[in-house]
Formats: structure tokens, sequence, C-alpha cells
């Protein structure tokens, strides 16, 4: 699967996209609450920081952007500072500006989120809504067919503040009659553009909930979206719609007909603003690159749950897709991989917990401790001695198992995160795995309390904290294996 999907990264980086709807500019004012105004009654929040991120359209532009694709973004703002703020972010995001128009009578889109401990505590809206003025129309559809035989696929972004049209839709589904684009669409009103038979249509379960004018069934949210496929392909003549249901996952359906839904990993505390734009942008790219529907959904979802997990409003660029199914495989054996691998899981704020040994017949006892070694975090990595270590501190009879049908075994489980094979002579200690992975929790069985760790004194110097995990009686790979040649010696004596 790794090479299938860098064999589509590498389609992404051709791919040219006009991108048409409503810029917004997100500020975020984060800040502590410990007091309650008496004047008022509300709560009194100490800023600490503010930060500004591209919002609504403009989002969904970083996001095909970092993606590998080279945007044409269409909009209309203001003139004023709050359009000078998102011309600068579009800058930093290195996407063009030169196809938006700013119009004097309007005033530019803008959100202000005020936090406290990652929750919202207020949002204030600002910004012209009303359709735009006849000018800035004409403007936006020369545009449009300025670009129109540039690009290989259109995207609506469609916040019903006031830029698109029905001149402009009606622009796209004349030029659409000859080009043929490939066309997606986000937007909470799809009748507007069914005259464009999108290829692709994204809303999220409460939109598509109000959409086909449906009761919202938060128990049985899966359930409820897959009956809704019909009404959806009627009311937009989408060949491909996907409900977003955020922790319930994905429908997907083909011209109106259910085709499967996908799960989606979970995430704790998640920062979903934004997550939408991510999918579609994902999906979009996937689609145009030839992928099928379930893969481009399972990539879709990948991108989303990456950008979720950031602060604010966030984006996944082709790097960190790329570096995700590179590690797929739970094998790591790469000392570059593994350096990149943790310094990502840090980033997110994972508490990485280390732990080896031989694990060379899985058992009970085996199965028990690395269970609870990963309940000491998030990411558990194995160092593993391979065979040579094996024969050196156990006998030349072992391992019974080779270092290839062990790794195999040990993925197979859910609680190890990666496995590192290691050992040399003269050094059987992960010694040198510790000091590229520097985990935040060493664990250690037991019966280690009171013997000689040689990793000791790294561990110390690097501040981990070593854990003995409490042993099962009787359970380990020599007990097995005696168990067995007492049970054929018995046999052999049978037999005589």
């Amino acid at each position: 699967m790794q090479k299938d999907f860098n064999h589509i990264f590498n389609r992404f980086k051709a791919k040219k996209i006009l991108l048409i709807g409503d810029l917004i500019l997100d500020v975020y004012l984060k800040g502590t609450c410990s007091r309650i105004a008496p004047e008022a009654s509300v709560p009194i929040i100490d800023l600490e920081s503010t930060k500004q991120c591209l919002g609504g359209a403009a989002n969904v532009a970083a996001n095909l952007n970092a993606l590998g694709a080279e945007v044409f973004f269409i909009s209309v703002t203001g003139n004023d500072t709050a359009a000078d703020q998102v011309f600068e972010l579009l800058n930093q995001a290195d996407v063009s500006n030169n196809y938006i128009v700013r119009d004097s009578t309007r005033t530019t889109l803008k959100k202000t989120r005020v936090t406290s401990d990652s929750h919202t505590i207020v949002r204030f809206d600002e910004g012209s809504t009303d359709f735009i003025a006849q000018i800035s129309e004409e403007r936006v559809i020369k545009n449009i067919h300025e670009i129109y035989d540039k690009v290989d696929a259109i995207l609506i972004s469609d916040y019903a503040k006031g830029v698109i049209t029905d001149a402009i839709i009606n622009a796209l589904s004349n030029l659409n009659q000859y080009g043929n684009k490939f066309i997606a669409l986000d937007t909470k009103n799809p009748e507007r553009y069914k005259s464009l038979k999108p290829n692709l249509f994204k809303p999220n379960y409460v939109e598509a909930a109000s959409i086909c004018n449906e009761k919202k069934d938060y128990l049985n949210r899966v359930e409820a979206a897959q009956k809704w496929g019909e009404k959806l392909y009627q009311i937009t003549a989408a060949e491909y719609i996907t409900i977003t249901l955020d922790k319930d996952g994905v429908c997907c359906f083909q011209n109106g007909k259910f085709i499967f839904h996908e799960q989606v990993p979970q995430v704790t505390n998640p920062r979903v603003s934004g997550a939408g734009d991510t999918f579609l942008s994902a999906a979009l790219m996937s689609l145009i690159s030839g992928v099928a529907i379930w893969q481009t959904v399972e990539l879709a979802i990948t991108a989303a749950s990456y950008a979720i997990e950031q602060e604010n409003t966030a984006l996944c660029n082709l790097d960190n897709l790329r570096f995700h199914y590179s590690c797929q495989s739970k094998l790591l054996s790469n000392d570059q991989a593994i350096k990149d691998l943790v310094s990502h899981y840090k980033a997110l704020g994972k508490k990485i917990v280390f732990t080896n040994g031989c694990f060379d017949i899985l058992h009970s006892g085996h199965v028990s401790y690395l269970k609870g070694s990963k309940s000491k975090g998030d990411i558990l990595i194995v160092g593993l001695n391979n065979d040579e270590s094996i024969k050196r501190l156990k006998g030349i009879n072992r391992p019974i198992n080779k270092l290839e049908d062990r790794i195999e075994v040990l993925s197979e489980l859910a609680c190890i995160d990666h496995i590192i094979p290691f050992g040399k002579q003269g050094d059987d200690t992960p010694i040198n795995i510790l000091s590229k992975v520097k985990p935040h929790v060493f664990v250690k069985g037991g019966d280690y309390r009171h013997k000689y760790l040689p990793e000791e004194v790294l561990l110390k110097k690097m501040g981990c904290e070593i854990v003995f995990m409490p042993m099962i009686a009787n359970k380990s790979t020599t007990n097995v294996i005696s168990q067995i040649q007492d049970k054929v010696s018995v046999n052999v004596s049978a037999i005589n």
C-alpha cells in the first residue's frame, strides 16, 4: 500500500485546481479563565495569545496547495485590514491572490473565537454576507473564463456568504457543457448546483439531515445517514456523496446508492475546525488522480485525522501523508525513520513507552506484559533481540522462532505500535535504540527490579521513568519449552 500511495502522491503535484468560494479570516484569542466579572457575572479571560488563520475557502486553498496542487483561487473580499491580513496569510501558504476581487463596498468575513482550556467561550462574526455587487460578479466570471481551460478540476466552497451568485453558477454550467471538468462541491444549498452535475459532494451529518429535511438521530447516525442517498442524489445529481459523521466515520454513496461506511481513528480532544476542508481537498486530489473511491475515502480520513490533532484551523500536507503511510509497517529498521517517527509523535504530545525482550514463543505472560506496558503511555515501541543476540543470551538452541516469524506475530498485537530489532556482538543491550527513541517511560519485568540494568545510567540521564511490570508466575518461554520436552519424553517412554 505504501508504494501505491507514493505513486498517487506523485500525481498530486501535477494537478491544477480552480477554487471558488467564500474567504474567511479566522482569529483565535486564547487565554485562561479563573475569575467571574462581578458587574455582569460573566467569565474573565486573561488573554495569552492571538493567532490568525485562513478560514473558509481560503483554508481549502491552503489545503490544496499543501497537497501539491497549483491553486487558482477566486473570491471576493473587502478593501480593508482583514483582507490585508488574509492576503499575507495566503502568501505565507504560497497561494496566489491574483484572482481575488477586492470590493470597497464589502467587509471581509472574519470569525473571532475566544478559547480557554481548549474550550470555545464565544465567537464573534463580522463581514458582508449579502450577494456581491454586479461589478464584482462580472470580474469573477471573467476570471473563471480565463482560468477554466488551465485546470483539472473545480472545487466550489460555498459558505452562503454571498460570493457565488446564480450568474456565476450559470457561467460555470455553460462552460462545463463543453469542458466537462471534475467538480467537487461543499455547500449547504446543493440544489443551486444541480445543473453542474458535480462529481463529488461532501456534506456533514447536520447539513445532510437539513438538506433532506430529515430528523437528526444522534444515537444512530450511521444508520440514519445510510437512508439519505437517494434524496441527496435527486437534489444534487452528484456521482459520489460522502457524508462525514465526525467520530462515527464516513458514509459513501454512488449515484444515490449506499456503497460503504468507513470508520475513523478516534482522536483525543479533536479540534474539528477546518477538518471538512481537509477531507474534501484530499478526496478531490485523490479522485482526479485516478484513485478508487474506497481508497480515496481512506486517504481523506487520514488527512482530516491529522488536521484535527493540531491546534486551531490546521491542514495536512503531502509530507504528512507520505510519513503516515511510511509508518504503516510496524517494523522499523532505519535509523533516520526511527528519529523522524519519534519526533513526529513527540510533536503531537504523545507519551512514548519502550520495552524490550526476545519474545521467542509468545504466551499469555508476554501479552499481559505488553498490554500493561502500553497502558503507561500512548505509543509502545518494542526492542526485539535478533537471532544472533538470543543465541548469545539463551544458548545455541535458541531462538525457537526466527526473527521474521517473531516480528510477524508481535505485529498482530494491537498494543504494539512499532518493533525495532537489535543486538550485535559485544552489545546485546537496547542502549543504542534508547539513545534514538528517548522514551518517556522504560518498562522492564518485575524480575529485574533488583538486577543490574546496563541501560539505567542512560535512562536516568534522559529523565526517563523506569517502571517494573509485575510478571505472571510460571509464564515464560523457558517453561513452555520445558513442558513440551517433558511431554515428548513421557510419550517416548510410553512408546518404548
